[in-house]
């Protein structure tokens, strides 16, 4: 099988308008380069709104992605409790926080993208997470990572957890023999290396360094002691904007935050391959041109069609 990993596509009609584009023109290549799958690892939208979530629902929708063996979603801090823009937001924020029903988002994201969640296990009664989806030759598990707000222990609302009963769970489930000799991949939002800070020179730079400093995930030993014994291979997520690949005790962990945030103006793509004997990686980097009708390299679609594509992009933002 043969699949697309994105990640923090932080989609607002309001803000970063070009990341629409941006994700337009990813989602162009996977439609022309027959992937099997796609999974996304968080932070969809970047303030949870509904007309975002509606957009993002109408771009999987045009890709004939809306369907749980199409898609796979996990769901990002910024999906439940947004994020900040201008100055005053930042004085705001902390009581928009404090007025999100964390619950009733998550409930909302399995709405906007229900199809995705289609026959799946999931063995929490009325939570979304975890779930597991069962393909021939893996097993695709998706945690929840995202910790309630909280005045001290997560004042920005953007440090994660991953709750021992999501966990417990798994390590029942994952015993039964027909997942045994089956590949196991672990999606989740937040990551599990440590976060190096890095100059910043946006307008934004003062809260990215503020929100850098604050967005741990706690107890990122123990959870890793965990996917140890469940037999994880891979462990695919997002959240720092940026695209890697590291081990933590023999487990591969991919970074895909950087798919269309990344440096050098590039569209980055995890490209996953899975056999039953192995699962191989690699990034595939497409330029991002927004100023520009001509399709990037790479894309192999009608001229008409992708400038098409991008006057559609246009009228949803406007």
């Amino acid at each position: 099988m043969k699949i697309a990993h994105i990640s923090d596509l932080h989609l607002d009609k309001n803000h970063k308008k070009d990341n629409y584009k941006r994700t337009l023109q990813i989602l162009e290549y996977i439609a022309a380069n027959n992937f099997d799958h796609v999974i996304i690892t968080g932070d969809i939208t970047e303030n949870a709104e509904a007309g975002a979530f509606k957009l993002a629902r109408n771009m999987f929708k045009k890709y004939g992605l809306l369907n749980s063996k199409k898609l796979s979603l996990v769901i990002g801090n910024h999906d439940i409790y947004g994020g900040v823009h201008l100055a005053e937001d930042v004085i705001n924020f902390p009581n928009k926080c404090k007025a999100t029903d964390y619950e009733k988002k998550i409930e909302e994201f399995g709405t906007f993208f229900n199809e995705a969640f289609d026959n799946t296990i999931r063995p929490i009664k009325h939570n979304l997470y975890p779930f597991i989806k069962e393909f021939d030759n893996f097993v695709l598990i998706g945690l929840n990572s995202i910790a309630k707000y909280s005045v001290f222990k997560n004042p920005f609302a953007s440090n994660g957890e991953i709750s021992d009963k999501q966990l417990d769970v798994l390590t029942k489930i994952l015993k039964e023999n027909r997942f045994r000799n089956k590949h196991k991949i672990i999606i989740t939002h937040h990551h599990f290396c440590k976060d190096v800070l890095e100059e910043e020179n946006s307008s934004s730079a003062l809260w990215q360094v503020i929100e850098r400093q604050t967005m741990k995930l706690r107890s990122k030993k123990r959870i890793i002691k965990r996917f140890k014994k469940l037999g994880v291979d891979l462990v695919l997520h997002g959240h720092l904007h940026k695209t890697t690949a590291y081990h933590r005790k023999h487990i591969k962990f991919i970074n895909a935050g950087g798919s269309v945030l990344g440096k050098n103006n590039e569209l980055t793509i995890n490209v996953i391959n899975i056999t039953k004997d192995e699962i191989k990686n690699e990034f595939v980097t497409i330029p991002f041109d927004g100023t520009s009708s001509s399709q990037p390299k790479g894309l192999n679609l009608p001229k008409i069609a992708y400038q098409k594509a991008l006057l559609e992009s246009e009228i949803c933002l406007n």
